[in-house]
């Protein structure tokens, strides 16, 4: 069901029908590669998934908003804002000052809006193609300082 969701978001931004092939095993969620507390799922009425985000412990220790999709029916709802905001504070939870992103370059924008630094651009999946790298800090909130 979250695979279809992130396949379908991904549709939209009108990559061919060999470039969604690719994405495909990568855009596949197995739970057993989803930490729990790492997920979260925004839910409409009847069930209907609006969207959600998964967020990864890199080997390097790092967090990483490893995906964050919406529904294409809820596009320009506020939901992806919505998630990021539950993203963030579930980082914050777990104790990380930011979260790395690895983002399709068509949502570069959103997450530069909402604070994220571009660092560089990596390879691809696809051959000649690279994508955004990106590292969101985590302000710390005045009562978390309280407590030092």
């Amino acid at each position: 069901m979250l695979s279809s969701l992130a396949q379908a978001s991904k549709a939209v931004w009108d990559y061919s029908a060999e470039q969604l092939a690719v994405f495909r095993d990568e855009l596949t969620l197995r739970p057993e590669e989803i930490e729990p507390g790492h997920a979260h799922v925004l839910e409409a009425a009847a069930g209907k998934l609006r969207g959600f985000y998964s967020l990864l412990r890199r080997p390097d220790g790092r967090l990483e908003l490893e995906h964050l999709f919406v529904a294409p029916e809820a596009l320009r709802q506020g939901i992806g804002r919505r998630l990021l905001a539950h993203a963030i504070e579930r980082a914050r939870e777990l104790g990380d000052d930011r979260l790395v992103i690895q983002s399709d370059p068509n949502a570069c924008d959103f997450y530069l809006g909402q604070g994220a630094d571009l660092v560089e651009r990596i390879p691809s999946s696809i051959p000649g193609r690279s994508i955004p790298f990106l590292v969101l800090p985590i302000p710390a909130r005045c009562r978390d300082l309280a407590r030092d």
